[in-house]
């Protein structure tokens, strides 16, 4: 049963050095040290997915211009994941986002904020495993003549993600960092060997300026497009954010690993980037745009040889990796929005002896399955329902949810915490942030994007429309007392059990 320890905390707690602290929580505490909640942020940005699912949409919108959208991406993450650096500081809490806007902006704008984030983390799993299913379909097919459908990856994937889920966090951790690892080293690995042995048209910086562009792929527009994709293809960061109840020193460790994984992922990413846009061959970047198979394979086959399969190895890992951190982040949200009455009071509790949070986890399950089968077959096939929902749609909820909690900061520091208040953290980076992402959207989706992508902003639309229809319910309802306790943060103890998490 969950005790609602979280409203003991204070956002004025300072760890001090020297000591460790765990969180008073209904959850597991101590659970997950600084690696482990630097590999959830890695596995959950997803290597793999981040770096081959979605190249040939990159380059059919920005040609050999992609590596550069990547940097810029890069360069427009870093500043924020300073902002929520200074969130996570503040307000630990398993609620994450939706506990920083409801601390900062009102407990209706916390529910919507976490309302939008259903059209991120939790819709992750299922599309991914099924186009992994599509890749596994046809590689297994073309290379050694076994059959095998695309929803059997979904059939497969799923249950072993929920089943993760269930046994606990310091198991999920454990996984995360071991499929991690792998996925990380294969894709660096491919990007590097890419950049030594070119494809027509050789080795090339060029691919870093805005002139470059053979043949005449890249628009302007396009190239945006591809800045706002990239910035989703990053995003991940900030999956340690609702495991502060299980962090180790939530405070110091929860913001040290956003900013390290930013930079440990996003420098790979561009080098992945680059090394398929070289690899492929600058000279044939319209034949990527067309290739039946996807991009990395192709130069994984012409690069390593019968070593290809370390790349579907590291999809494989990708795919399992981010469903499992994506499940962690979800769980973990609902289960704050359950303990204080937002959600059913069921997402709030928490196993007897797993402190797993089993509720919130079915329903993940639930929605997986849903998405993982219905999403293909409504969009004819798994990768047009991926690139529907997890490139264009779950972009959006994304910068919805940053957007909103840059502006909690600036107005919680301008008007709560004016002594702390610094022009380059809490002003600069989240407007100037904030601006950016707004602008991107405006030049990716006008004019729209083709069909079937067209429709997203209404998808988007409709989701953020929902949410408000129920927080007017719920307030014409009576039904308010939830608002009281959507803002609590964790309470701190000194760790007295030595825990020593990974």
């Amino acid at each position: 049963m969950a005790t609602n320890n979280a409203n003991r905390g204070s956002t004025g707690f300072v760890e001090a050095k020297g000591k460790d602290y765990v969180a008073v929580t209904d959850l597991k505490p101590g659970a997950v040290g600084l690696a482990g909640a630097v590999m959830q942020n890695i596995t959950h940005i997803a290597p793999a997915i981040a770096a081959f699912f979605f190249t040939q949409t990159l380059v059919s919108f920005a040609g050999g211009q992609a590596p550069l959208a990547y940097l810029i991406g890069l360069i427009i993450v870093i500043p924020l994941g300073v902002c929520l650096m200074e969130l996570a500081r503040t307000f630990p809490s398993a609620g994450g986002y939706f506990t920083y806007v409801s601390r900062t902006l009102g407990p209706s704008m916390g529910f919507l904020t976490g309302w939008v984030f259903v059209l991120y983390s939790p819709v992750v799993a299922g599309p991914s495993l099924a186009v992994l299913g599509q890749i596994l379909q046809d590689e297994l097919a073309a290379n050694y003549g076994i059959t095998f459908h695309w929803w059997y990856a979904v059939v497969i994937g799923i249950p072993l993600v929920a089943w993760a889920g269930y046994t606990g966090i310091s198991f999920s951790i454990k996984w995360i960092v071991v499929v991690g690892l792998a996925e990380f080293l294969i894709v660096l690995a491919l990007g590097l060997t890419g950049l030594a042995d070119p494809g027509p048209g050789g080795f090339t910086f060029a691919t870093f300026t805005t002139s470059f562009n053979p043949g005449g792929l890249a628009t302007t527009s396009g190239f945006f497009i591809v800045v706002v994709l990239t910035v989703q293809g990053l995003t991940g960061w900030e999956a340690a954010v609702p495991l502060a109840e299980e962090t180790e020193n939530p405070r110091r460790n929860v913001p040290r690993s956003i900013m390290a994984s930013i930079l440990i992922i996003g420098v790979m990413l561009v080098i992945a980037q680059w090394g398929q846009v070289v690899g492929w061959g600058v000279d044939d970047l319209p034949n990527l745009k067309t290739s039946a198979e996807v991009p990395g394979l192709v130069i994984a086959h012409r690069v390593w040889g019968d070593m290809w399969w370390l790349t579907l190895l590291a999809m494989i890992t990708s795919v399992l990796g981010a469903s499992l951190a994506c499940q962690n982040v979800a769980t973990r949200m609902w289960y704050s929005m359950g303990r204080v009455g937002v959600l059913p009071r069921a997402f709030g509790k928490v196993h007897s002896t797993r402190k797993t949070p089993t509720t919130a986890v079915t329903a993940q399950l639930i929605l997986s399955v849903v998405l993982g089968f219905g999403g293909p077959v409504l969009l004819g096939g798994p990768w047009p329902f991926f690139i529907f929902l997890i490139a264009f749609v779950l972009v959006l909820g994304v910068i919805f949810v940053y957007v909103a909690a840059n502006v909690g900061l600036v107005v919680y520091f301008w008007t709560k915490a004016r002594s702390e208040f610094n022009w380059i953290k809490h002003f600069l980076f989240p407007v100037g942030t904030s601006l950016v992402l707004i602008y991107s959207i405006y030049a990716a989706f006008v004019p729209l994007p083709a069909p079937p992508n067209n429709w997203t902003p209404l998808v988007a639309a409709i989701w953020l429309g929902l949410g408000i229809a129920i927080i007017v319910w719920k307030k014409v309802t009576g039904d308010e007392a939830w608002l009281t306790k959507t803002a609590e943060v964790i309470g701190e103890r000194e760790d007295t059990a030595h825990h020593h998490p990974l």
